[in-house]
This record gives C-alpha cells, sequence and structure tokens, in this order.
C-alpha cells in the first residue's frame, strides 16, 4: 500500500505546475491575477461541492462541531491562500532562484517540525540525522534542476525580509497540509474538509478582490470562445491537490507527503517546460538537470525509509 501513496503524492505535485499553467493562462485573458485566482478558487469551490454531494456528505457543518473545534481547523483554505499568490510577491525581489528555494525550505522545515512533534493531533514521525541528510540532498538536487545562468540576480536592498517572507510562506503550505489533514479526520471525510478549504479561501479572495482595484467586469473577457478551455482547470486541479494533500498527510505523515509532492511538483515542471504543454514555452531539458532529478529522487528515498 505504500507505494499506491508515493504515486499518489507524486500524482499530485504534478497537478500543480498544470494549475499553475492554466491559472497562466487565465491571468492573461482577464489581465488581473487576483480575478484569475478568484475564479480559479470559486470553480474549484464548486467542483469540490459537487463531489462532496455526489459522495452523500453534506456541505454544511454541525454548528456543534464548530464549537468543540480549535479555530484554527477551519483557516487551511486561507493559508493556501497566501502561500498561492506569495509568488507575486517575491519575484521581483529575490529573483528566480530564491523565489522557488525559500517556500521550499519553508514547507520543509515546519512539516517536519509538524511530524516530529504531532502538530495539530497528526501521528508522530521522529526526526533524525538521515532525515536530515535526505533534506540537504532533495535541496542539492532541487538546485541543480532550477539553476540557470544568472538566475541569482536580484534587486538589491530589503532582501531579509523577503527572504524572510518566502519561507514563512512555504510554512503556511505546510500548515495547510497538516489543517487540512486534521480536518478531514474531524469529519471523517477528506472530500468534504477540502470542500470547506477551498470555499473558506474563496470568500476571502473574492472579498479581497471586490475591495481592491481590480475590474470585475474583464472576467467575461474569460467566456470568449476562441478561449482555450483548459484555461478554467486550474480549479478543479487545485482541488485535486488539496484533496490529495488532505488524504495523504494522516496516512503518511505532513513531511513525507510534502516531499513526495515537491518530487511531483519539479517532474510535472519538466514535463510542461520540455513539451510546451498549455502554451508553456518549450525548453530543452539539460543533463544537469536530469541528474538533478536522481539526486532528488534519491533524497525523497532516505527521507522517506528513515
Amino acid at each position: 500500500m505504500e507505494i499506491i501513496y508515493i504515486i499518489i503524492g507524486i500524482l499530485v505535485g504534478i497537478a500543480l505546475p498544470l494549475q499553475t499553467s492554466s491559472n497562466s493562462g487565465l491571468r492573461f485573458k482577464v489581465k488581473s491575477p487576483y480575478l484569475a485566482a478568484m475564479i480559479a478558487f470559486i470553480i474549484g469551490t464548486i467542483f469540490l461541492g459537487i463531489v462532496t454531494l455526489i459522495s452523500g456528505q453534506p456541505l454544511g457543518v454541525p454548528m456543534s462541531l464548530i464549537q468543540s473545534q480549535p479555530a484554527w481547523i477551519w483557516i487551511g483554505g486561507v493559508l493556501g491562500l497566501i502561500a498561492g499568490t506569495s509568488n507575486i510577491l517575491l519575484f521581483p525581489h529575490l529573483g528566480a532562484i530564491q523565489t522557488v528555494i525559500m517556500p521550499i525550505v519553508g514547507q520543509i522545515i515546519f512539516s517536519m517540525l509538524v511530524d516530529n512533534f504531532g502538530w495539530f493531533d497528526l501521528p508522530t514521525h521522529p526526526f533524525t540525522f538521515l532525515r536530515l541528510i535526505g533534506i540537504i540532498v532533495l535541496l542539492v538536487g532541487i538546485l541543480m534542476i532550477i539553476y540557470q545562468p544568472g538566475a541569482f540576480k536580484m534587486k538589491k536592498g530589503g532582501q531579509i525580509f523577503w527572504q524572510l517572507f518566502g519561507v514563512a510562506s512555504g510554512m503556511s503550505l505546510a500548515a495547510q497540509t497538516a489543517i487540512n489533514g486534521h480536518l478531514g479526520k474531524v469529519l471523517n471525510a477528506p472530500i468534504h474538509a477540502s470542500f470547506i478549504s477551498f470555499f473558506t479561501g474563496a470568500i476571502v479572495i473574492t472579498i479581497g478582490t471586490l475591495m481592491g482595484r481590480q475590474h470585475p467586469s474583464n472576467i467575461k473577457l474569460a467566456f470568449n470562445r476562441h478561449n482555450h478551455l483548459w484555461i478554467w482547470l486550474g480549479g478543479v486541479l487545485g482541488g485535486l491537490l488539496v484533496l490529495g494533500n488532505l488524504f495523504l498527510s494522516p496516512l503518511i505523515g505532513t513531511g513525507t507527503t510534502v516531499i513526495l509532492v515537491l518530487l511531483g511538483n519539479i517532474i510535472g515542471s519538466i514535463i510542461i517546460n520540455r513539451f510546451g504543454i498549455w502554451n508553456a514555452p518549450k525548453r530543452a531539458v539539460d543533463p544537469h538537470q536530469y541528474i538533478g532529478l536522481i539526486v532528488m529522487v534519491i533524497g525523497v528515498a532516505a527521507i522517506k525509509l528513515f
């Protein structure tokens, strides 16, 4: 059964770069990343709501459950929203490499803390020296894959703040995985918990977008009949991503879930760039990137086995 969880984790990770490509296409059409995020969250909420009803679960939550559970159990969607929009802010200040690496560092640190101490009422998975070695090997592999000449160039000034913000955004994503995992256990229904997570995120992004200086009228631009249908799939892929994380976290631990999803992210990104899926620019895969992927797999194996 363990191999099934590993495959699911990697497939869930592959969904993220596909979601990013879809949302990028939608963003281009509506001329706003925030409008695109709002549309994606609403679509994801509707998708998960339908799946929840098909599974025989209600969409609502009993008041007794709300009163008996800690407040943090309901903020997973908001944390995911924060993490999902952070790259827009990070890239101009940190450059390409650190915009990728800092959130990953945050995810790994927080997920290992959750595993080691059993935060959010999740099972404990003690942190060992071999796990540390595995993390270092994993990060080396990631750097080998994403490195490009000149990628370390960045704007001067205020880098420490943005580096810490990047780490914090990664921590919030790992926290979302852990919190949603606990919510799924409480409800005894991962699909229902995924719907609640997306629903809260959709409310926050909708309020924020409408209060900001956006142009809701641009939404109609997405309905042009010449647009590709895949620009509407970001919300569905995001829903599957949350559902997969929520399903795996209580079973194999938050740390292992995060690591497997990261591996899937990298694999998916390489595939998308290699074949230019969904209008992504085609980029040849360099030999050092293949080597980096092998190094990543070795790091993941060390973390998973030890």
